[in-house]
Parts: structure tokens; sequence; C-alpha cells
């Protein structure tokens, strides 16, 4: 793999840790946060669905609100 690429897999994947600390401290204050996200990233239609290996937006996005879903309820069972 290409430095370039790496390095732009290392950024993106600390922007996502960013962004499930930060939407996980909202949450604490916001509860609908993800209900909020979650109708955000509604069904649709994209362009290439039914592609070999394709993942949407969508699906991204749904995973991506579920991790830190986990991530909340796995803290409250350490309180």
């Amino acid at each position: 793999m290409a430095i370039e690429n790496t390095d732009l897999e290392r950024r993106v994947l600390a922007h996502e840790r960013i962004l499930r600390a930060l939407i996980r401290h909202i949450a604490e204050e916001q509860p609908n946060i993800l209900t909020r996200l979650k109708q955000t990233f509604g069904q649709g239609h994209n362009v290439g669905e039914h592609e070999q290996d394709y993942t949407s937006t969508q699906q991204y996005g749904d995973q991506f609100i579920r991790a830190i879903e986990s991530a909340i309820a796995r803290q409250a069972d350490i309180d």
C-alpha cells in the first residue's frame, strides 16, 4: 500500500475516533442525538448499491452509530 494511502487511512481513523468521542459526550446530555443521526442518514437508493463489495454511505453511517451505541452501553455497564 502506498504511503499516501496509509497516511490517509490513519487520518480517517483519527477523525472517526474523535467523532465517536464527541457524539458519546453529546449523548450524555442529549440522549436523542442518536435518533436524530439515524433519521439524518435515512434509507435511500444509492447508485451502485447492487455492485459486489458495495457499502453505501447509509450502511457506513449505521455501523458508525451502532458502534457509538455499543460504547455508551459498555460505559453504562461499568458505571
